[in-house]
């Protein structure tokens, strides 16, 4: 009886998460390039902890016609191509296109005796185009332009938001909207950013708020579920001063509603990206017991076009330090 609360408050997330057939999470990931079906014999593709697809790059890289060398000394891959040259090391965000220093939200990888690279970083710093169809868990790497039916990403503006590019062509749906994959890069991003911590006996929620394009909002909503069946809730809205947080910069919160954890029972997060006028396409759902019993965090769309996403490899323990 006393997770019942908690129960009632999530069944409409945690039905509709098991109503999504799960075949399509057993498809392994494939890889086509220039309309051609990649075969990897030894170690197969992954998406990392960051949502990224990674690729082992010295097959992809030959399917692309490029030259792949590396340094064992320094850690490093470089990738060159048509004049272009592209060099990434081991565990570090940042990486050099023909000299110039970029940055991503994920590192390369040494896997399976694998040189592993995020393949969007790597395939759009060759001058190749992207694109990847969830449904399929299919990744469409062209030299030429023609697996993207939006326009080229010349015909946009590409801005950093705390190392997410954004593209204001390429990355919306022909409604204006944010377009779910990278909608998800946003919302994970604030998801590493938001902490539960305790200091000198007292309990905090703390954030900081990542950049994001103009014209959008974030929306977070923070509700704390009790053993006794009530519950407190946190966000940018409401007439409480105690239950309000900004809704951008950064923040630490005196978490008062809570005077012995002993009593809570979980914590539930709901964060989203909207836009002021075309609304949102999904939102990142966060449930955390504090017995660890019941653990979850998925990416739930708004309608049934996209399919849902469960993160299995979501840090809890960094959120939550309580």
């Amino acid at each position: 009886m006393k997770r019942i609360a908690k129960i009632l408050t999530v069944i409409l997330v945690v039905t509709y998460l098991l109503s999504i057939p799960t075949a399509a999470v057993e498809l392994p990931i494939r890889v086509v390039v220039n309309g051609t079906k990649i075969n990897f014999p030894d170690a197969e593709p992954f998406i990392d902890e960051n949502s990224r697809t990674q690729v082992p790059i010295r097959f992809v890289g030959e399917a692309l016609g490029a030259d792949v060398s590396w340094d064992g000394n320094t850690r490093k891959v470089t990738i060159t191509l048509n004049g272009r040259k592209v060099v990434l090391q081991i565990g570090n965000k940042n990486y050099e296109v023909n000299g110039k220093q970029n940055q991503m939200d994920t590192v390369a990888l040494l896997k399976e005796s694998r040189t592993f690279v995020p393949v969007r970083f790597v395939s759009e710093a060759l001058g190749a185009t992207v694109k990847w169809n969830a449904n399929i868990k299919t990744v469409y790497i062209d030299m030429n332009g023609h697996v993207m039916p939006s326009p080229d990403a010349a015909e946009g503006t590409v801005k950093y938001y705390d190392g997410i590019a954004f593209n204001d062509v390429t990355d919306v749906d022909p409604y204006g909207r944010i377009e779910a994959e990278k909608l998800k890069e946003f919302l994970l991003k604030l998801a590493k950013q938001l902490k539960f911590v305790k200091e000198n006996g007292k309990y905090y929620i703390q954030c900081t708020y990542p950049e994001i394009p103009e014209g959008y909002k974030w929306s977070l909503g923070i509700t704390i579920f009790n053993k006794d069946g009530t519950t407190d809730g946190y966000s940018p809205l409401g007439r409480n001063p105690e239950w309000l947080i900004p809704a951008e910069g950064s923040f630490k919160k005196e978490a008062t509603v809570i005077t012995n954890i002993n009593n809570v029972d979980s914590i539930g997060i709901v964060i989203s990206l909207n836009h002021s006028k075309n609304g949102k396409l999904g939102t990142l759902r966060i449930l955390y017991a504090m017995d660890k019993s019941d653990m979850w965090a998925a990416f739930v769309p708004e309608s049934g076009t996209i399919p849902s996403q469960e993160y299995k490899s979501f840090d809890f323990n960094k959120m939550f330090q309580w």
